[in-house]
């Protein structure tokens, strides 16, 4: 399922956090993890109206960088060395997202981990993570710093159920088994401004209940899986706060809210799933997967 794992740094303690991550998934799939940092260089658009000077203080710039990613590369590898661990690094120059884009589909990597890399405000994901999201159709793990236990014991897989059972689920399940992980399926009912009643909701709840019963009993995953129905003015809260609250060690789920959609669309609520959760998320392109259970993802 993972052989190769592609671990994209820039330096960040969110992106140190998803090779925790890394790690933990190498050791249970008996991966491989390759590092890949990017320095960005003469390939920047504004690189042309720079002075001789300037070019020369920005390559030396590089160097320095250079040599700290060098240094710290070198002694993730020997503390992986001794863990039985195999661990290859690389560092490259250019545009960020477009190297590990590359170096991902080029090399048959199975999972990119990677950080958020959040800008200097913390609502804002960072640019190169938003790239290789509408870019890449390779699962993704992201991280965050500061995040909870590294285990993988509790697996949370939001639906949509317009696309009934999607190849989250399968790759969760698969995922539940290397780990003896249990999968929680769940579908938020949003209710955005509406003030619903009480028996509206519940009758709601019931019959979302029975869909997902029968979805579920139609597809290959184990009886272990349990159904969650939860209420939310947005889904991506509801979504989170489940997480926080009930000790998940991992969301599973797709990249896109749709099959057909243009290439450059995240789905809002993957989005800010990604940037609010405090827990890892693993999200799979469509465009890779297909979104019914056939039991054929990879």
């Amino acid at each position: 399922m993972i052989k190769k794992i592609l671990w994209a740094t820039d330096g960040s303690e969110d992106s140190f956090a998803s090779l925790k991550y890394a790690e933990i998934l190498a050791k249970n799939c008996n991966a491989a993890i390759h590092g890949l940092a990017v320095l960005t260089s003469e390939s920047l658009p504004y690189n042309n109206v720079l002075s001789e000077k300037e070019k020369k203080s920005q390559s030396q710039i590089l160097k320095k960088n250079k040599a700290k990613f060098l240094e710290k590369l070198e002694k993730i590898k020997r503390n992986l060395d001794k863990e039985n661990l195999q661990f290859t690094y690389a560092i490259a120059k250019g545009a960020a997202s477009k190297k590990i884009v590359e170096t991902a589909q080029q090399e048959d990597f199975n999972l990119i981990a990677m950080g958020k890399g959040r800008s200097a405000y913390n609502f804002i994901l960072g640019g190169t993570l938003i790239r290789v999201l509408r870019n890449c159709t390779i699962p993704i793990l992201t991280a965050r710093e500061n995040g909870p236990k590294i285990r993988i014991k509790r697996i949370l897989v939001p639906l949509d159920l317009s696309h009934g059972l999607t190849a989250g689920s399968d790759y969760a399940y698969k995922l539940s088994q290397i780990f003896n992980a249990d999968i929680y399926l769940v579908h938020i009912i949003e209710t955005a401004e509406h003030n619903f009643t009480s028996d509206i909701i519940e009758k709601i709840k019931s019959n979302t209940k029975k869909e997902m019963g029968y979805l579920l009993g139609k597809s290959n995953l184990g009886d272990s899986v349990r159904i969650e129905v939860q209420v939310a003015k947005n889904a991506w809260v509801g979504i989170t706060e489940l997480a926080r609250k009930n000790d998940f060690d991992l969301i599973v789920m797709m990249t896109y809210e749709a099959i057909i959609m243009k290439k450059e669309f995240i789905g809002s609520t993957t989005w800010k799933v990604i940037q609010e959760s405090e827990v890892p998320v693993i999200t799979l392109s469509p465009n890779k997967y297909i979104m019914k259970m056939t039991g054929d993802a990879k």
